[in-house]
């Protein structure tokens, strides 16, 4: 009988070993994967081939290139960044890093998804009561930027996706861009589950001082401003001043800064801080510093002044403005016929996001008379 119970002891061992002994490999395996830490938006230029974190301002046709830098502990508890660029910098100091796109364990697979931040509502009037709701942040996914660590692409504008904002438009490059991006560490490409994920700040921290913007300038005639494109991609809204209060003062309560605060923080614009910036690259156009010119008539046929067509180079140039009833329209260029008419390009912001357009279209709702303004410098 001893030797039997013995026997069954020896059975019973084995098998929690066969058991046991799985086990503990395992979890010495899994304690010892490499664990994602943190995500860091990057960014770079032709100008400036270095991948580095924080706000950037981008030359028209600067060559924007975006990734994702990873913060990895490995199982000593040491730490290493990983992104699929050749120079990195992360708050200001070069970092060494894995050049690499791939999650550094055959069994796991890396994938990112990339998201844009965007205003929720695209413009009208925004008060003091309404500016919390009308300029909130949200995030749209941006799927053409693919789900590698390097974007393959400029993410689009996503919250006018369901809205038409009209056949005459062009597409002139700039714009501001904010990004989120989620990575996730999983089993497979295709897996429902994630291992472990990981994201950079959010819609929730979009207002916060240190989170990264993305301007970029676009390329229009003299002497209007390229900085003027970084206004384009925000929500255009006119700012509608309380009875105790100035229009700057409608968004401290909410947001905590001003309203030209949050145009310059490139948050949102109106129709006269885009004609300031157009013609200044900032917000320091006075009414003083217009000259007016005289008064465009809208007729139903070609634009006229003091009964007379309206002539480029003479009459008007770039950089003029039209003014009717607080809405500022950007004088771009003649459409061939040296003249002022409805199929000349013009740039304009109101209560929606800015446009470079036709005069027709940006005068199409019920304008009958403009007054023609030039900037004195």
């Amino acid at each position: 009988m001893a030797s039997e119970s013995r026997l069954l002891v020896g059975i019973f061992a084995l098998i929690v070993a066969l058991i046991a002994v799985p086990l503990f490999l395992w979890r010495v395996k899994e304690a010892r994967r490499p664990v994602l830490e943190e995500v860091r938006i990057v960014t770079a230029t032709i100008q400036d081939p270095v991948f580095r974190s924080g706000s950037r301002s981008v030359a028209f046709d600067g060559g924007l290139e975006i990734a994702a830098a990873v913060r990895i502990r490995q199982a000593d508890d040491s730490e290493t960044w990983m992104a699929p660029v050749e120079q990195l910098e992360i708050d200001g100091a070069p970092v060494v890093h894995i050049n690499e796109a791939f999650w550094p364990e055959d069994d796991r697979v890396l994938r990112v998804f990339w998201f844009t931040i965007e205003s929720s509502y695209l413009g009208g009037d925004v008060t003091a009561e309404t500016a919390e709701k009308l300029l909130g942040q949200r995030s749209y996914l941006a799927p053409e930027m693919g789900r590698g660590l390097r974007a393959k692409s400029i993410p689009e504008q996503h919250n006018d996706d369901q809205i038409n904002l009209g056949d005459e438009n062009s597409d002139h490059g700039g714009g501001t861009i904010r990004l989120y991006a989620k990575v996730e560490v999983a089993k497979k490409a295709d897996a429902l589950a994630s291992e472990q994920s990981a994201a950079s700040p959010g819609a929730g921290e979009a207002f916060d001082q240190g989170f990264t913007a993305i301007g970029m300038a676009a390329d229009f005639p003299e002497p209007i401003s390229p900085i003027l494109g970084e206004l384009y991609r925000l929500p255009g809204f006119e700012p509608q001043p309380n009875d105790a209060g100035s229009w700057e003062d409608i968004t401290i309560a909410s947001k905590g800064a001003s309203f030209s605060e949050l145009v310059e923080r490139r948050f949102v614009v109106s129709s006269w801080t885009f004609a300031s910036v157009a013609l200044t690259g900032g917000l320091g156009l006075t009414r003083d510093s217009l000259e007016a010119q005289g008064r465009v008539s809208f007729n139903g046929g070609a634009p006229t002044l003091a009964g007379r067509a309206v002539r480029w180079g003479e009459e008007i140039a770039a950089g003029d403005l039209l003014e009717d009833r607080g809405q500022f329209i950007v004088l771009l260029s003649d459409d061939g016929d040296g003249v002022l008419g409805p199929t000349d390009q013009v740039a304009h912001c109101w209560r929606r996001p800015a446009v470079v357009t036709t005069l027709g279209q940006a005068t199409l709702d019920d304008a009958v008379e403009a007054e023609l303004l030039r900037h004195v410098r």
